[in-house]
């Protein structure tokens, strides 16, 4: 018999007693405590309700926790590793999809085909104020970054990249960016804007930038550049190699850090670490006669082709697994590894599809035939099947059955996460991983299929999840050659592959969602979430009552308001925020503020203290005046430990150095400061305002 943990140890009879026992505590008109009274009957049944609610909570296994987590927005991710495959050869270049590369044991497939001529990158300049310099040398020659944009770079600033071969009409060219510490940001985000343009020998023309990834040289990945006419070799300033430029020009700049350009690679497609037994797609037919689905197949794939027409619910079959006299179509496979050709003729056939058919075309590998077939449905609600494959990342099921007119008809049924989440009618199924079983509906959530239905899967993919993290340069090895391709890599590390999290580990993010501020209520509240402005690089912050802050500088009162005083981390010792860096923080708190509440966001102030005085050293003692020096630094500088508002008391930076060893006596201690936010008392400490960070600009001390 399963064993029901028991999460609390009160049963029935203990819960009754004890609400019986505090009768006395709470009345004195109750005296009756037999079963026949009916307050006693209603303890007995409350002390009922709550054993029962002990008991369901209790019996929560791993499918309960689940459904909570996600009432709470948790849900569990399973993903395959993810990379970027580039690609050199000579001539022509002719990639599928799901063309499969390895990393030792490891397979990768891409999950787009490329056709182009194979191309390199073989010049980059920067040209900033008419002065040209020369990139190539550094930027992607081994593993180097060359600096493009710095922070303050006026606009009309271009980079030129030049291509040993003009660039196809639509180029997706991959550029690797050096990381940057920055705050995770979305696709919409970025901090400069360009023009795109291309030289056809003669001038430079717009192109149109469809697509940029990188969000602005602020991070890896591919820009997808449109062009109306190629660009022609040709050297568009004296000093520059001849080759197929295009040209990157400076429109608006908020770097706050000089972006570093690595590679950039213009024959790329991107791979996951996943391996295909069975695909699956559906197309629209064009009345051409032909139909060449693009995705990767071999000599001794094994294809089926489907077809439904206007106004029907199911595909009929036109070719099966393995071709036969009533074929109605005919599919011609590539001799090594490639794309294979569906091939129409009413003259020949018999019969066509009309233009606007949808076309259903199934290929799979021998060794997946054996295990492509689940069984037969039964007609009975939930039906459960085994399918004898793991890790699976990727499964469609086709149910077939013979139609009215005697052909076999075809149905796809897609895999969900929950069948509790779906409709009656709806043709899904769920994956029991750990049975290793599709799940089917019961007609009330998820159709139930018919009896007598042949149930074959028509997609299979499986993924090592986690294992398929691997380093750069390691997926290196085409499971078979592929046309003008010499060589296939990694540059980057293929990452996020990640197995489904169990109900223990998704409490790890339980528990860090919760900690997470989601309201600026608190002074660490408004701290954590300035700090979490996506994009940004920002190193402290300080929150001030507007009271405090009106009466340390004069500045009129505003009431409900918080002031907001921010360090970013980038520009120089004592950065200035900028206005970019000001709207984008002021924002961000925006949607966590209350609404009674105004938030005001400025930018930190710097105050310099200037030490003076005479201190005499004990004699012997080297190194004594790195000592008193690092002292008076620790004493004085607040600028990279954020302390805010910290001054500088004079009496006890005396006593401090007195304290030293290798100090005798100190004299005439004084201290001078310079920064809007600072200030000086009677007893010469200096103050720093409550936006203020304090730093050591002068040590006037005399040794003797």
């Amino acid at each position: 018999m399963l064993q029901v943990p028991r999460l609390d140890g009160d049963d029935y009879e203990k819960i009754f007693e004890r609400a019986k026992a505090r009768i006395p505590t709470l009345t004195q008109e109750w005296t009756n405590f037999n079963a026949a009274d009916p307050g006693i009957t209603t303890l007995q049944t409350f002390a009922w309700l709550y054993d029962t609610l002990h008991y369901y909570m209790n019996a929560s296994g791993e499918a309960h926790k689940l459904k909570y987590f996600k009432l709470l927005g948790i849900e569990p991710v399973e993903r395959p590793a993810a990379c970027v495959l580039a690609l050199e050869g000579e001539g022509r270049l002719d990639v599928p999809r799901g063309a499969r590369v390895w990393a030792d044991d490891v397979p990768f497939e891409t999950q787009e085909a490329f056709a182009g001529e194979a191309n390199r990158l073989c010049a980059v300049y920067l040209d900033e104020g008419g002065r040209l310099a020369d990139l190539s040398p550094r930027a992607g020659v081994d593993g180097g970054f060359a600096p493009l944009f710095a922070p303050g770079t006026a606009p009309g600033a271009a980079l030129y990249l030049g291509f040993a071969k003009p660039l196809a009409a639509r180029a997706k060219l991959y550029l690797e960016i050096e990381a940057q510490p920055r705050t995770p940001f979305g696709e919409d985000f970025s901090l400069a804007a360009f023009a795109w343009e291309a030289f056809d020998g003669e001038e430079w023309r717009a192109v149109r930038a469809e697509r940029d990834e990188t969000c602005g040289f602020l991070k890896s990945g591919f820009v997808t550049l449109c062009f109306d006419a190629p660009c022609a070799p040709a050297a568009p300033q004296e000093r520059m190699a001849k080759a197929c430029y295009v040209r990157c020009r400076l429109a608006e700049n908020h770097f706050d850090l000089t972006p570093r350009l690595g590679r950039v690679l213009p024959c790329c497609v991107r791979a996951r670490q996943m391996q295909t037994w069975a695909q699956v797609e559906t197309f629209f037919y064009d009345g051409s006669g032909a139909l060449r689905p693009d995705f990767c197949a071999g000599p001794d794939t094994l294809a089926a082709v489907f077809v439904r027409c206007a106004g029907k619910e199911t595909y009929a079959q036109w070719r099966g697994f393995a071709p036969s006299d009533g074929d109605r179509a005919q599919v011609e496979l590539p001799a090594g590894t490639g794309r294979l050709c569906v091939r129409f003729d009413a003259g020949r056939f018999g019969e066509a599809p009309k233009k606007g058919d949808e076309v259903l075309v199934a290929a799979m590998s021998p060794q997946a035939a054996d295990v492509a077939w689940l069984g037969r449905t039964d007609g009975c609600s939930g039906q459960r099947l085994d399918i004898d494959a793991e890790n699976l990342c990727g499964l469609t099921l086709a149910l077939l059955h013979t139609g009215a007119d005697g052909r076999t008809e075809c149905s796809l049924w897609r895999r969900c996460a929950d069948l509790g989440e779906v409709g009656w009618d709806d043709c899904m199924f769920e994956l029991d991983e750990r049975e290793r079983q599709v799940v089917f509906g019961d007609n009330r959530h998820g159709c139930c299929p018919p009896a007598g239905w042949d149930v074959v899967a028509v997609e299979i993919r499986t993924s090592r999840f986690e294992g398929g993290n691997v380093l750069a340069h390691s997926v290196c090895a085409p499971d078979a050659p592929l046309p003008g391709v010499q060589r296939v890599y990694n540059p980057l590390p293929a990452e996020g592959g990640c197995r489904r999290k169990s109900a223990a580990q998704l409490q790890t993010e339980l528990d860090a969602m919760m900690a997470e501020p989601a309201r600026a209520v608190t002074e660490e509240d408004y701290r954590a979430i300035a700090l979490a402005t996506p994009g940004l690089m920002l190193d402290s912050v300080a929150v001030i009552p507007m009271r405090e802050y009106s009466a340390r500088y004069g500045v009129p009162y505003a009431g409900n308001t918080v002031v907001v005083a921010v360090k970013p981390r980038a520009g120089g010792r004592l950065p200035r925020l900028s206005e970019t860096y000001r709207k984008a923080v002021a924002a961000h708190l925006e949607q966590a503020r209350i609404l009674t509440t105004d938030i005001r966001v400025v930018g930190a102030q710097y105050v310099g203290v200037g030490v003076y005085g005479r201190v005499r050293l004990r004699p012997g003692e080297e190194g004594g005046r790195a000592r008193v020096e690092q002292l008076l630094r620790e004493a004085v500088e607040t600028v990279d430990t954020g302390e805010y508002g910290r001054g500088v008391d004079c009496g006890r930076l005396f006593s401090a150095l007195e304290l030293e060893p290798c100090v005798q006596s100190v004299e005439n201690l004084s201290l001078e400061y310079i920064g809007r936010g600072g200030g000086k008392n009677e007893h010469g400490d200096v103050t720093a305002g409550p936006d203020c960070l304090t730093y050591l600009t002068q040590i006037g001390i005399e040794y003797i």
